[in-house]
């Protein structure tokens, strides 16, 4: 992903360090992800970063997309075919959030990082969320004026808001965040759905 031109390209020595960050983040911590201990690593000059990447805070975005990826890779395993489409959503989120439970904190914090643009907030399982109900919303199971984002900003946050208060404090179970969670999550997509066919 070096500069070239005005350009972004991709080569190897920028997937190494993209590859190595995501090792020391979800490893270590964001912490201890610094351009620093990159550059130690990889036995090289500062310019070799910077020249690919325009500081860690973009460093730390990439290392989150790839662990949403990761994440929404793991959830959608759980997709039946032949389910509904509110009990599909509903198993992929529950799979997201038993994945990032099982993880560790450090994978936890990846996840939770969101990116704030002209569009709104920007974070792959937020966008991911959103792409589903807009699907819902072309099969007909999901109500047509219901904006995509806001509930998929709203889910987004309630897993992320227990994610969290899982991962600080020991005598919360995962089996009451769990609970929690998907009572937010069932009122909104009750809120969201299509009742013209009820």
């Amino acid at each position: 992903m070096a500069f070239s031109k005005g350009k972004r390209i991709e080569d190897e020595t920028s997937r190494r360090i993209v590859d190595l960050a995501v090792t020391i983040g979800c490893r270590e911590g964001v912490d201890v992800l610094t351009v620093t201990r990159l550059c130690r690593e990889l036995n090289c000059d500062r310019r070799v970063i910077y020249n690919r990447f325009r500081d860690i805070d973009e460093i730390n975005m990439i290392v989150a997309q790839r662990c949403n990826e990761e994440l929404m890779a793991k959830a959608r395993t759980v997709i039946n075919p032949q389910a509904s489409f509110f009990d599909n959503f509903t198993a992929l989120v529950k799979a997201a959030f038993a994945y990032i439970y099982e993880k560790n904190a450090n994978f936890q914090h990846f996840t939770a990082l969101y990116k704030v643009t002209e569009e709104g907030v920007r974070n792959g399982v937020l966008q991911a969320l959103a792409a589903l109900i807009e699907e819902g919303k072309s099969s007909g199971d999901v109500c047509a004026g219901t904006d995509s984002c806001k509930a998929a900003a709203n889910i987004w946050l309630i897993m992320t808001g227990i994610s969290s208060m899982l991962a600080a404090n020991v005598n919360y179970k995962y089996e009451d965040g769990l609970d929690t969670m998907l009572y937010g999550v069932n009122a909104i997509l009750a809120h969201i759905k299509n009742k013209a066919g009820i």
